[in-house]
């Protein structure tokens, strides 16, 4: 009788040590997903990008495992941004809506920034972002997962010139725990330093090298570097390797199909959830089509 009664239990501790971890690495994914499109999307990680392009800018990312099985789960990503008072304060959107991961999550951000010349060349940018985010909340007792709504509040600096740019920004500030008990887990708030470049090579063809720096209380450093090659600037090609907890690749295409829409293809060789917590050696890729809507572009822009 004690043996299996020690037997049972070794089974739901094991069983709750595993919903635990399942949990922690669902938690601290969930805004990550956003994150990991900054190539993209930079408003993602940094609120002062917002407007920066000057014109009106709409993304939408759908995010994948399997493109051509029917039900499978998906991830939606929308952001958009433009400017009002003849380009000196920027206003966006952001809308994450996450069905890839046992637990449904959704969230809004809205983003504000204010943009000056610092000098002839050099433009600089303070930004603002708040929102909600609704995460999952497991009840162990009852063996139910409840959603709850969280504030979320960011703020960064990006400074740019016409071949130049560099970012700080922490798109988490909020000190915010969530869960029950012994199980409750506290947001994740990375700090994100990025840099880059434009590159003239020739009168057809552009290259933009960058990197970034990730940093997170009890992680690994992460960076990420890469470029993109731009060619008649309506054909992109890139290429990042991220080095973090579990390294990984991506790969992205993007061509302009007409003066106003651009399409996109990015492929990552593992999701973001696996490398985060660095608990599954299986590789997962995730594949993503992305389309870009400018109503009025006044010009080629690097995001």
């Amino acid at each position: 009788m004690k043996s299996i009664l020690c037997r049972r239990a070794v089974l739901a501790g094991t069983l709750a040590l595993g919903m635990a971890l399942l949990f922690y690495s669902e938690a601290q994914a969930q805004k990550e997903v956003l994150y990991e499109q900054y190539i993209q999307n930079p408003m993602a990680i940094n609120p002062a990008f917002t407007g920066v392009r000057e014109d009106f800018n709409m993304s939408v990312l759908l995010r994948r495992r399997w493109f051509f099985i029917p039900n499978a789960p998906i991830t939606q990503t929308f952001a958009m941004d433009g400017t009002v008072a003849n380009g000196k304060v920027g206003l966006g959107l952001q809308a994450l809506n996450d069905r890839m991961s046992p637990y449904y999550t959704t969230g809004v951000y809205g983003s504000a920034a204010y943009h000056w010349d610092a000098s002839v060349s050099w433009k600089v940018s303070l930004g603002a972002q708040g929102g909600i985010n609704v995460l999952p909340v497991y009840d162990f007792a009852s063996g139910t997962s409840l959603n709850r709504a969280l504030g979320s509040f960011g703020l960064g600096v990006w400074i740019h010139s016409d071949e130049f740019y560099f970012g700080v920004s922490k798109p988490e500030l909020l000190s915010q725990g969530y869960g029950n008990g012994q199980n409750s887990l506290v947001y994740s708030k990375p700090l994100y330093i990025t840099a880059g470049a434009t590159l003239q090579s020739s009168d057809q063809v552009k290259i933009i090298p960058s990197v970034l720096f990730v940093q997170e209380s009890g992680s690994k450093l992460r960076i990420d570097v890469g470029g993109r090659l731009w060619y008649d600037e309506k054909i992109g090609l890139g290429a990042f390797y991220r080095m973090a907890r579990v390294n990984y690749v991506q790969l992205s295409g993007e061509a302009q199909v007409g003066r106003n829409v651009r399409l996109g293809y990015i492929y990552n060789s593992r999701a973001i959830e696996s490398s985060i917590v660095g608990i599954n050696n299986t590789p997962i890729s995730i594949h993503e089509i992305m389309l870009k809507f400018t109503p009025n572009p006044s010009g080629f822009h690097m995001n």
